[in-house]
């Protein structure tokens, strides 16, 4: 007589093939949740970024700001501390235009999941001491 075998798989191999997908499954929800994690940060340091972009871009544009320390809030979320200063006039830059030099440092702070968090940015703004003159718009005889 012979005997006939069934070919297929075993239990103890069935059940292996199954812990090892769980194993994977598991690791890749994991690397999921983490980038959801790190999307919604960054999402958080780009508003701040743009905040502070348009702060930076009205200072001395409309709103001429005084040296010393300044601060306030965007919305009920993020909120701004700037501090201006001119640096030492050894430090200065001499040019044929009287021009003053401007050192802005802006922190952008907001709550994050219960932790502080802040963006910090630093720029340097010219000014120069002489008004404009007024200049011929096109069209204009």
């Amino acid at each position: 007589m012979r005997q006939c075998r069934v070919q297929g798989f075993s239990l103890l191999e069935t059940l292996a093939a199954m812990f090892l997908l769980a194993l994977c499954f598991g690791a890749l929800m994991q690397a999921a949740g983490a980038s959801m994690a790190l999307n919604a940060r960054a999402a958080d340091y780009t508003q701040a970024s743009l905040w502070a972009r348009g702060l930076l871009d009205r200072q001395f544009v409309s709103e001429f700001p005084s040296v010393g320390a300044h601060a306030g809030q965007f919305d009920d979320t993020y909120r701004w501390n700037m501090t201006v200063a001119e640096p030492a006039s050894e430090a200065g830059v001499r040019t044929s235009m009287p021009m003053r030099l401007y050192r802005i440092e802006l922190t952008v702070a907001w709550r994050e999941k219960g932790k502080d968090a802040s963006a910090r940015f630093v720029t340097q703004r010219t000014v120069s001491d002489v008004p404009p003159r007024d200049v011929p718009r096109q069209g204009d005889g």
